[in-house]
């Protein structure tokens, strides 16, 4: 009863120090909690942003692929924003579709493809083979052993530059059309590239150009990851 008898008395002074001790209080809650999330976002930078920054940098590579997702599931990336969480997924996922790009190999199954579209062309079709299952034909499928074919196709790409010496390659890429036609197919003469040139055949095909949306996908991943506040800081220092 004294005490509540003292605080009554001395209502103003003692609500003055209340709310000066309150007002203490949760000044200290927030000064703590800037600190805290400057401190964790420090982190971040340290351990996520730098490593993601030069490794984009880099060429795009499986190895690669896999360090950006090592990185991506860091302890510091809780301290990202919903935003910034939603671009690296964006990048990640774009990243995938280019890391295990492989020239020589898209160029081959480009040439394969020529190939299987020429011999439908002139008729021919592409898979003759029958497969069944008890007693029934399930599906037809290319000739056996056919997939040599893109292996010499590789090989030859690794010999010989298309860009340097076109007319030798366009040879010796028909020499193959025309083995392995005799020999699974026909003995027909068949003309190659007489409505595309090589380079044309390569450059502009539904391989090529679905890769090039990939590229295309992932370039625009990498832009608005690296246009993020967090990131342009950084990079700017």
């Amino acid at each position: 009863m004294d005490f509540i008898k003292w605080f009554w008395d001395n209502w103003y002074s003692n609500c003055f120090t209340l709310i000066t001790v309150i007002l203490s209080g949760i000044i200290s809650l927030v000064i703590s909690a800037v600190y805290y999330r400057k401190g964790n976002r420090n982190n971040l930078k340290m351990a996520v942003i730098h490593p993601l920054i030069r490794l984009l940098e880099e060429a795009y590579t499986r190895q690669n692929y896999k360090l950006l997702c090592e990185i991506s599931k860091e302890y510091s990336v809780r301290y990202m924003s919903k935003n910034e969480v939603k671009k690296l997924t964006s990048l990640l996922s774009a990243y995938k579709e280019v890391s295990s790009y492989n020239d020589t190999y898209v160029s081959s199954d480009i040439l394969f493809s020529y190939f299987e579209y020429t011999l439908k062309k002139n008729d021919i079709e592409v898979k003759p083979v029958p497969f069944e299952h008890e007693g029934e034909i399930i599906y037809y499928d290319y000739p056996p052993d056919l997939h040599y074919l893109s292996n010499d196709l590789e090989r030859l790409l690794n010999k010989i530059e298309p860009e340097i010496e076109p007319d030798e390659f366009k040879d010796a890429v028909i020499s193959l059309y025309e083995n392995y036609c005799k020999k699974y197919y026909s003995s027909k003469k068949i003309k190659y590239f007489d409505d595309y040139t090589v380079k044309e055949v390569l450059k502009k095909s539904k391989i090529r150009q679905e890769w090039d949306g990939k590229f295309d996908n992932v370039k625009r991943a990498k832009e608005q990851f690296m246009n993020l506040k967090i990131v342009k800081d950084i990079v700017s220092e």
